[in-house]
C-alpha cells in the first residue's frame, strides 16, 4: 500500500533521500518556498557573449540567490563549464542547442552543463525545475553537513526528454550541497528554470 501512495504522490525513497517528481506535493510536504531569480535576463549582468535576452558572469564566483538579496542563501557554480553561467531569458535559443526554449530566466552554462548548489544555511529540502535536454539523463548527488553523500541515479529521477521536469529532495540529514550531472549539455542545453529550499 505504501508503494502504491508514494506512486500516486509522485515520490520515491532513495536511501535517506525522499524524491519528488511533483512540484506541488514536494511543496505541500516540505513548506518549500521559492528562490528570487532576476526578472529580466538581459538586465542581471552586464555582460552578453551569447546575445539579446541573455546575461552572463564567470563561472566563478557563480550565482548567488535570491536574486538581489545583500544576505545570499545559495550559491550556483557550474563547475565544467569553460567560461560562463547565464541567464537566459524567454525565447533566448543561440545556435539553436535548446530545447524547449526558455519561458523566463533559466541558468545555463557555456560547455558542459552540470551545476553545483551550495547552501550557505544548510537545508532540509530543495527543489529543481530543470530545463532538460535531448538525452535527460541525471544524476545528483546531495552531500550533507556530516560530510556523508547520497547519489540519486537518472532511474529515480525519470526525468523526461527536451522538457521542464521537477525534481525535489527532502532529507531527514541537513543538505549543505547538490551536485547535478547532466549528459551531453554541451551539445544541447541543460539548464535550472527555479529552485525552491525549506530550512
Amino acid at each position: 500500500m505504501q508503494d502504491e501512495e508514494a506512486a500516486v504522490l509522485g515520490t520515491q525513497q532513495a536511501g535517506l533521500a525522499q524524491v519528488f517528481t511533483q512540484q506541488a506535493d514536494f511543496t505541500a510536504a516540505t513548506g518549500a518556498t521559492l528562490l528570487a531569480f532576476p526578472a529580466n535576463a538581459f538586465d542581471a549582468y552586464p555582460d552578453h557573449p551569447s546575445g539579446g535576452r541573455s546575461s552572463c558572469g564567470p563561472t566563478l564566483p557563480g550565482i548567488d540567490l535570491p536574486w538581489g538579496s545583500s544576505a545570499p542563501t545559495v550559491n550556483v557554480l557550474a563547475p565544467r563549464a569553460s567560461t560562463w553561467i547565464c541567464f537566459m531569458g524567454a525565447g533566448w535559443n543561440h545556435g539553436n542547442n535548446t530545447n524547449p526554449l526558455p519561458v523566463k530566466p533559466t541558468i545555463l552554462a557555456n560547455g558542459e552543463d552540470d551545476f553545483e548548489i551550495a547552501f550557505l544555511r544548510p537545508v532540509s529540502a530543495v527543489g529543481l525545475e530543470l530545463l532538460t535536454n535531448s538525452q535527460a539523463l541525471h544524476k545528483v548527488t546531495l552531500t550533507f553537513t556530516d560530510a556523508t553523500q547520497e547519489v540519486i541515479e537518472d532511474a529515480v529521477l525519470d526525468t523526461g526528454a527536451n522538457t521542464f521536469e521537477f525534481v525535489g529532495f527532502q532529507s531527514s540529514k541537513r543538505i549543505r550541497s547538490i551536485f547535478i550531472d547532466t549528459t551531453g549539455g554541451a551539445t544541447q542545453n541543460e539548464g535550472i528554470a527555479a529552485i525552491w529550499t525549506a530550512p
